[in-house]
């Protein structure tokens, strides 16, 4: 959106049958209405503004094909309370429109601990429920082209099956690595010190981290793609995402 686009008027589509999605919904809007943002709450899956809000990853593509839309999707730190807002894609293949030269004071706001870097003997592939990638076509052959350098295999939560010939590691003790595509456990995993490779371009930690790597640059960035719903609800802190 373009600076002096506070008028316009945006559509937030939410699916009422997904739980956090109704209350979301309310929170946004009147954080949108603080801001000076005129805004309705839909629960149909066909563009009904020229830009859209839209609730979770998994009922707007049709919406997502048309036109602009702002996805409110899972935090990469302190889910559920906080989500991650972002323009026009998933992961980093959106716009986040952070601040050119983020400070470290919203990553210190945010209370999250960051280890010191740890070391183990496992490599951990990391399960995930779908690749959001142009490069593997599915889950499975990604599954194949990367576990081929790994020893484990950790399921994903919402998806616990194992794909993989790998035997399962569901914890961060004694890994000495850990490889994914583009799911947010790479986050969590850096910041609790596991070296980490994403393969993915979308990935918010993309390309991963070693031993050693000052990871603050990455923190100050990454604190200004999530948000609480406190902080949506109120509208100032998220201003910067509509100029």
């Amino acid at each position: 959106m373009a600076r002096g686009a506070l008028a316009v008027k945006v559509t937030i589509h939410c699916e009422p049958q997904i739980p956090w999605h109704w209350p979301f919904a309310r929170k946004m809007m009147q954080g949108l209405d603080a801001i000076g943002i005129p805004s309705r709450i839909v629960g149909c899956r066909e563009r009904q503004s020229d830009v859209a809000i839209l609730l979770g990853t998994s009922c707007w593509r049709a919406i997502e094909a048309t036109g602009a839309y702002l996805l409110v999707d899972r935090a990469s730190f302190r889910d559920p309370e906080f989500v991650s807002l972002v323009w026009n894609g998933h992961g980093r293949r959106g716009d986040h429109k952070v601040p050119r030269r983020p400070s470290v004071d919203r990553w210190k706001l945010h209370g999250v601990e960051l280890k010191p870097w740890r070391t183990g003997r496992r490599t951990v592939l990391c399960g995930q429920t779908e690749s959001y990638s142009p490069r593997w076509k599915s889950m499975l052959e990604w599954y194949q082209s990367a576990g081929n350098v790994c020893t484990h295999f950790r399921p994903h939560p919402a998806q616990p099956v194992n794909p993989t010939l790998l035997p399962e590691w569901r914890s961060f003790e004694d890994v000495a690595r850990i490889v994914t595509l583009n799911s947010s456990v790479a986050v969590d995993a850096i910041i609790n010190g596991i070296p980490t490779v994403v393969e993915d371009e979308g990935g918010m930690a993309w390309p991963g981290f070693t031993t050693g790597d000052d990871r603050i640059p990455w923190l100050r960035w990454l604190a200004w793609t999530q948000f609480s719903h406190e902080e949506i609800a109120a509208g100032e802190t998220i201003r910067h995402l509509f100029e």
